[in-house]
């Protein structure tokens, strides 16, 4: 088993629906078997692609530390919900995607990773769930295009954060604020019971925003953009 002493972050960009379809046993042949049929119940192909695509480049990122998985190694599922690479110690993962972007993260301690494609900024979320410190900080945005910079910024961090800590959406992201550190690097302030946390955002596709929260603070430069021909052979 290789070490794995940082968290590190690998994207892939969803394929055009035709290609796609070209590579779909392809990929399905790469989770085991009794994973498959819960991919044949998506309706939309994006959808379908999004799921297939996350598992997949999770089981190669985790072969890549540990080596061939059993055909039928499946994830396992924690107390709080989250997957986990069941059997094997000190290594943890997570999945996000959004527009035509999937992520995943791998760590050796708890992690959890979102990415967000940019829209317009939905103000009544920002009202309801950021702290009057995070609303401060969206006040300050000189226009519109960086009013939702900063949001998408303090969104994935957050929901990163919860994520990391198995809670997903069922714990409120009011009840927590997110701080500026330097170099992408951010903290978690009024919180307890969760323990220590570090975050980083990354500089990622133009359109889109990406962050992770983990409970080391050692974190890849830059995320690892992966193709399709890595992950089918």
């Amino acid at each position: 088993m290789k070490a794995l002493n940082r968290t590190e972050v690998y994207g892939i960009e969803l394929l055009p629906d035709e290609t796609f379809r070209e590579t779909e046993q392809q990929l399905l042949q790469k989770v085991p078997a009794a994973c498959r049929p819960k991919f044949g119940r998506y309706a939309h192909v994006r959808d379908l692609q999004r799921s297939l695509l996350g598992e997949v480049i999770t089981r190669h990122l985790l072969e890549g530390i540990c080596g061939k998985l059993p055909d039928d190694r499946e994830f396992t599922i924690g107390e709080k919900g989250k997957p986990e690479p069941g059997g094997l110690q000190g290594i943890h993962f997570n999945i996000s995607h959004s527009g035509e972007w999937v992520v995943a993260a791998l760590s050796p301690f708890h992690v959890g990773v979102d990415v967000e494609r940019i829209r317009k900024v939905p103000e009544g979320v920002a009202n309801r769930f950021f702290s009057e410190k995070e609303k401060a900080w969206l006040a300050s945005a000189n226009n519109e295009q960086e009013k939702a910079e900063i949001f998408f910024t303090l969104w994935t961090l957050k929901e990163s954060f919860l994520k990391a800590i198995g809670t997903g959406l069922t714990r409120s992201l009011s009840t927590f604020t997110v701080v500026r550190e330097s170099h992408g690097l951010f903290r978690i302030e009024e919180d307890s019971g969760s323990g220590m946390f570090h975050l980083k955002n990354w500089p990622f596709r133009e359109g889109y925003k990406l962050s992770a929260c983990a409970g080391g603070p050692d974190f890849a430069a830059e995320p690892k953009i992966l193709n399709i021909n890595e992950l089918l052979f």
